[in-house]
């Protein structure tokens, strides 16, 4: 496989992203951010910080073994009262757009005066974009913490644990990362 498939993010690449995404929405007077489990964890802690505002969390499924599952699922649900309140949805990615459809539809059962989507990455065919996002890249990316994820990805892909630590290599990890996930 083509090294232009994979796109790893740094940490510091991750942690700029979420910096000039919080630049951008300082003034919006969030109540609340609601992030998208697993992936927007992250991001909603760093944003959480940035803005002061509180975090909920809302886990929906939409991948499994580097495939895009055909539903997203709700698997978990967040307990606060939402009613009147601007929320935040923070996904690490738009992929093709069903994640935040889903999450949208879901919290507009609970009466919130305004939503706002957030990713700090999208791809070029996501509809709809969400309403804040940092960079595109259409390349499959893979974020500074999923080490054991990728490893294991990467063994179902390339079929041995040396061509898997290899291929990490190529795409960005370092040996010690690749030697704590192997």
């Amino acid at each position: 496989m083509d090294n232009q498939i994979f796109h790893k993010v740094s940490w510091k690449d991750y942690q700029t992203g979420c910096l000039n995404l919080a630049k951008k929405i300082r003034n919006l007077k969030i109540d609340r951010i609601i992030a998208i489990s697993r992936g927007g964890l992250v991001a909603s802690r760093i944003l959480s910080d940035l803005l002061s505002t509180a975090i909920s969390h809302l886990t929906i499924q939409s991948y499994k073994d580097l495939k895009q599952q055909k539903h997203t699922t709700i698997t978990e649900v967040p307990t606060a009262n939402f009613k009147n309140q601007t929320l935040l949805i923070v996904d690490e990615i738009a992929d093709s757009g069903k994640t935040f459809k889903r999450a949208i539809r879901y919290l507009k059962n609970l009466s919130p005066k305004k939503i706002y989507t957030l990713a700090l990455y999208v791809k070029s065919h996501t509809k709809p974009l969400p309403d804040f996002w940092s960079k595109r890249v259409d390349a499959w990316i893979i974020f500074p913490y999923e080490i054991q994820e990728t490893y294991l990805a990467f063994m179902k892909l390339f079929k041995s644990p040396a061509e898997a630590k290899k291929k990490m290599l190529t795409v960005g990890f370092e040996r010690w990362e690749i030697d704590l996930a192997a």
